[in-house]
């Protein structure tokens, strides 16, 4: 491409881009949102026509402070005045009967420890799975649990996700088993038989 087909196409965009604007500045009539209301188009009065309403409450008007304070005086000086103040305040002040002193506040239960946690956690793992039937088969029981994201087929003594392990099975419940890694203890739930939904 040469440099004069470059200048054209150049002076060419920017004519457009100069039409663009015009269009968009002609088109667009100018509205200034304080001289018309929101609901007609009638113009409001100007701002010299406007009245105050004498009987409307202000209440930045009735602002009062209690101590006043002197911020460029020291750190420690403040508190010192403030202390001075109050006291000259309150010996002014009639006497007030004595308040009875409350009760001692009985400490806070302490929470739950750190291997409560962990084994309600462990227990919380154990109860998402579900136990959706059983099959007895040469004498021996199997189970078939999801915990939602898989169907396992398992036998007593097998191990589901290298952690829980099933102790019983049995024709209602299935007594499933994890070890609580914190504490090395082991904690048990017992899964009883999903009810037939189906009819």
């Amino acid at each position: 491409m040469t440099n004069q087909r470059k200048w054209v196409m150049l002076g060419g965009l920017l004519l457009a881009w100069g039409m663009v604007t015009i269009f968009q500045l002609w088109d667009s009539a100018p509205t200034d949102p304080m001289l018309h209301s929101a609901t007609s188009e009638s113009p409001l009065p100007p701002l010299k026509d406007l009245k105050l309403d004498p009987d409307f409450s202000n209440p930045r008007q009735t602002v009062t402070f209690s101590l006043p304070r002197n911020i460029f005086a020291p750190l420690g000086m403040a508190q010192v005045a403030r202390l001075e103040t109050n006291k000259a305040t309150t010996s002014r002040l009639p006497k007030a009967a004595p308040s009875p002193t409350p009760p001692p506040s009985q400490p806070p239960p302490p929470g739950p420890s750190f291997a409560d946690l962990a084994g309600q956690r462990a227990r919380e793992q154990l109860n998402q799975f579900r136990f959706l039937g059983y099959l007895t088969k040469g004498g021996e029981s199997q189970a078939f649990l999801t915990n939602g994201q898989a169907i396992y087929i398992v036998k007593q003594g097998e191990i589901l996700d290298g952690r829980v392990q099933v102790h019983k099975i049995e024709p209602e419940t299935v007594v499933l088993s994890t070890q609580v890694w914190e504490t090395g203890s082991h904690v048990q739930a017992t899964i009883p038989l999903t009810p037939d939904t189906s009819g």
